[in-house]
């Protein structure tokens, strides 16, 4: 009596790697994007932080009956409202015109309306960032810098831009 071996082909087994090569080549694109999408979503939902907590920051404001320029909100980390009630850090500058005046006030502005964020620093420039966000002023707006992805120089970048005067919130990309 003979034994008969029993195994897949050396036909089978070519047809099962290509199959899996095809597969292979149309999942592995898909899978390369997630991490582009993750980025992408984590500026999308600091934007809505952020834009929710300085209407709350207003609305508070507007709540403890539009109290004059310069003060401070115990509930957002002791931020000063301006004259039009909206956050521009926590130094005081009624000296001046109560709008942000350096980047260290639009870092405060980010951690005091979104209390427990994203990393963020304050700088002149974002090229070379090590944080999440940077935050760079632009009298008298803040201009926070996504840089968690890309910070080199000639790099096109997530950018938040905050009018402390307005308290519009807009967002556009910049190249560093």
């Amino acid at each position: 009596m003979h034994a008969k071996n029993t195994g897949f082909t050396i036909v089978e087994l070519v047809v099962v790697i290509i199959l899996l090569g095809i597969l292979a080549a149309t999942a592995l694109p898909r899978f390369l994007d997630v991490d582009d999408e993750a980025h992408a979503a984590a500026v999308e939902g600091v934007t809505g932080g952020l834009q929710t907590g300085l209407s709350l920051y207003h609305a508070q404001w507007i709540a403890e009956g539009a109290p004059a320029a310069d003060t401070q909100l115990a509930e957002f980390a002791l931020l000063r409202a301006n004259a039009a009630g909206y956050p521009y850090g926590t130094a005081d500058n009624s000296a001046g015109t109560s709008n942000v005046t350096t980047s260290a006030d639009c870092q405060a502005v980010f951690l005091g309306v979104l209390q427990g964020g994203p990393s963020i620093s304050a700088a002149a420039t974002a090229v070379g960032s090590t944080s999440d966000f940077t935050a760079v002023v632009n009298v008298p707006n803040c201009e926070y810098y996504y840089t968690a992805q890309f910070n080199q120089t000639g790099d096109s970048v997530p950018l938040l831009t905050y009018d402390s005067a307005t308290g519009l919130l807009i967002v556009t990309a910049a190249t560093l």
